[in-house]
């Protein structure tokens, strides 16, 4: 909750075929704090790493347009655009952000990372939605950030607009098909900012046993952290009572 009166803006810079971002974020945020986004092109639909790492180039003329509406923090809401290009790149598009704008900036992956962390999660299983070999970079991606991977599935979609097609309670039934697996981790991450997750996360863990993190709420909860925003129970997991760096 923002002081009476005050409207806290949070800037997302979402792929131009993400529409999952724009419904899930808004239903989670107090009043006095609103979401705002700016697209990031990518011609093609086809679910390729060259033309997803090729969208970031994007980033920091996208990132401008937000300034005119005095966001408190800028997040470049894709998973798979944030990590194919590697742990480097990841954390240089938020310095890209932050050099373009002067406004602090940060991605999914290294947003990911920090709520695996405030979680004390360090072995998980992961579920995405990308072909095979993009799954397969992520959990390299995420493994040289010193974390293990204990097993993996995938929606293995070849365009984007098969992703937000898929309903969250099919998510959920992928999740509880690999019950036993998760159990034995210490945590489930869900990837993918196009990917509708964050109305199952509260049930998901009170069923697993085990704390969730998602693209997206992974992404949220590092906007409200910068944002200074104080700590709450929003219903979409353990997550966002969490502080940084827990």
């Amino acid at each position: 909750m923002t002081k009476e009166g005050m409207v806290t803006r949070l800037g997302f810079l979402v792929p131009e075929r993400n529409v999952t971002c724009e419904v899930e974020f808004p239903q989670y945020l107090s009043p006095g704090i609103t979401a705002h986004f700016s697209r990031l092109p990518r011609p093609e639909a086809a679910l390729r790493a060259e033309s997803l790492v090729r969208m970031m180039e994007s980033v920091d003329t996208q990132s401008e347009l937000l300034t005119k509406i005095d966001v408190r923090v800028i997040m470049a809401a894709c998973t798979s655009g944030t990590f194919l290009g590697g742990t480097a790149a990841a954390d240089d598009l938020g310095a890209r952000i932050v050099r373009a704008t002067g406004i602090p900036g940060y991605t999914t992956s290294t947003a990911v990372a920090d709520a695996l962390r405030a979680l004390g999660i360090c072995r998980f299983f992961m579920i995405t939605p990308y072909p095979w070999d993009i799954t397969q970079t992520e959990a390299t991606f995420f493994e040289k950030l010193g974390f293990e991977v204990t097993g993996i599935d995938t929606f293995a979609c070849s365009h984007s607009p098969m992703i937000p097609a898929l309903a969250s309670v099919e998510v959920a039934e992928m999740a509880s098909r690999h019950a036993a697996e998760i159990m034995d981790a210490d945590g489930l991450f869900v990837s993918c900012t196009n990917l509708a997750t964050m109305d199952r996360i509260s049930a998901l863990e009170d069923h697993l046993g085990k704390p969730v993190v998602t693209s997206n709420s992974a992404t949220l909860w590092r906007a409200l952290r910068a944002a200074d925003l104080p700590l709450e129970d929003i219903g979409a997991g353990a997550l966002f009572e969490c502080p940084l760096g827990a």
